[in-house]
C-alpha cells in the first residue's frame, strides 16, 4: 500500500472513531469521563429540557413521580394531583444549568458525609428525567446543600453520577425530595379569621349552632342559651381559627372515603362573599376533609382560584385538627353561676 493511501485511510479511521465517541458521549445521561471543572452536571439535559415529560425521585425508600399531562404538571404517583409549577420549573432550571465547580471525594465510604449515599436507604435523592417515551434523558444523585458556597444566598449542592462514586460540588441548589410537600401546595384553605362573618358548626349527632363575627372582629355564639356562658372566652375564636385553614398530609380522589363515618361539617362565609364548606370524615384514627368553595362578587373569584386545588379531592389531616374544628356546643358552655 502506498504511504499516501495509508495516511488517508488512517485519517478516515480516526475521524470515524471521533464521530462515534462524540455520539456515544452525547447520548449518555451522564458521562464521568467527560467531567472536569466547569463542565455541565447534566449535559444531556441542557438541549432537552423542554422534552422532559416525567420526573422520578427516590429518597430513603420513598418515591414520587411527576408527569406533564395536558400541558400541566401533576403528581402522577398521587392520582395526578396538581403539582406546584414553580417547584418543577426551579428543578428543571437548576438541574439543566448546574455546572461542576469542585471535585470532591471518590471514596464510597465517605460519600455519606456529603449526603450522597444510596438513595434507597439514605437521605440522598436520585432524580431521573424522562421523555414522553420513557427514555432517560438525564439522571443525578443530589446530596447535601452547601449554603453560600458561591456568594451570599448562592447555594451549591453535592452531586454524583448514579453509576459512579466520584462526587462534585455543583453551583446550583438541587434541594427537592420525594415528599409530597416538596411538590404541592399543602395549604389549600387560608382565610383571614377576621374576614369570616358567620359560620355554622354541625357535629354528627348534635344540634347545629352558629357563630357570628362581633363588632370588634372577634367571634361569638349567635344565640347564647339562657343561663349559660362560655367556659373559656377564646373557645369560639379557636373554632374559627381552626376552620380558617386546611393543611394536608395526603390527598386522594374524593370518592374513596365512603367507608369513613361523617364526623360533621363546618360552613362559613366571608365579608367578601366567599363560601367554604368543610365536610369531615373520621374514625378517630384518621381524618379526611372535603373542601367545597363557592361565592358571589369578589368571593366568586376567590372560590374559582381555590377550585383547581380542592374540587374532586379530599385531604388527609391530623386527627387533632378535628377536635379543634368540631366542638359540641354543650362542651363550650357552663352555667352562669359556675
Amino acid at each position: 500500500m502506498k504511504p499516501k493511501n495509508f495516511v488517508a485511510l488512517l485519517a478516515a479511521a480516526v475521524l470515524s472513531l471521533a464521530v462515534a465517541v462524540t455520539a456515544y458521549i452525547s447520548s449518555r445521561p451522564w458521562t464521568p469521563a467527560s467531567f472536569s471543572r466547569g463542565a455541565a452536571a447534566m449535559p444531556a439535559l441542557q438541549p432537552a429540557e423542554d422534552k422532559v415529560a416525567d420526573i422520578e425521585i427516590e429518597q430513603g425508600g420513598n418515591a414520587i413521580k411527576l408527569a406533564l399531562k395536558d400541558g400541566k404538571w401533576v403528581v402522577a404517583s398521587q392520582e395526578d394531583y396538581p403539582a406546584n409549577l414553580e417547584a418543577v420549573r426551579n428543578l428543571l432550571l437548576n438541574a439543566s444549568q448546574a455546572t461542576l465547580a469542585e471535585r470532591k471525594t471518590a471514596k464510597k465510604d465517605r460519600l455519606g458525609l456529603l449526603g450522597l449515599g444510596d438513595p434507597k436507604t439514605t437521605s440522598s435523592r436520585l432524580i431521573r428525567f424522562l421523555d414522553a417515551d420513557g427514555h432517560v434523558i438525564g439522571a443525578i444523585v443530589a446530596g447535601n446543600s452547601k449554603p453560600d458556597a458561591f456568594g451570599a444566598n448562592k447555594n451549591g449542592t453535592y452531586v454524583r453520577n448514579p453509576a459512579d462514586d466520584q462526587s462534585w460540588l455543583a453551583d446550583r441548589p438541587i434541594d427537592v425530595g420525594a415528599k409530597l410537600s416538596d411538590w404541592v401546595t399543602t395549604r389549600v384553605v387560608d382565610i383571614p379569621t377576621n374576614s369570616i362573618k358567620t359560620a355554622t358548626i354541625e357535629v354528627a349527632g348534635q344540634p347545629a349552632y352558629t357563630i357570628d363575627k362581633d363588632k370588634d372582629g372577634s367571634h361569638k355564639l349567635a344565640q347564647m342559651p339562657a343561663g349559660k356562658k362560655l367556659k373559656y372566652v377564646n373557645s369560639v375564636d379557636e373554632i374559627i381559627e381552626s376552620a380558617s385553614y386546611v393543611d394536608f398530609q395526603g390527598v386522594r380522589k374524593a370518592d374513596k372515603s365512603d367507608t369513613l363515618p361523617s364526623a360533621g361539617k363546618v360552613s362559613y362565609e366571608t365579608d367578601k362573599g366567599l363560601k367554604v364548606q368543610l365536610d369531615v370524615k373520621s374514625d378517630g384514627k384518621q381524618a379526611w376533609i372535603i373542601v367545597t368553595s363557592s361565592g358571589t362578587g369578589e368571593g366568586k373569584k376567590q372560590a374559582d382560584d381555590m377550585a383547581p386545588l380542592v374540587t374532586g379531592w379530599e385531604f388527609k389531616t391530623p386527627v387533632a385538627k378535628i377536635s379543634g374544628l368540631l366542638k359540641k356546643q354543650d362542651d363550650l358552655l357552663e352555667n352562669t353561676g359556675s
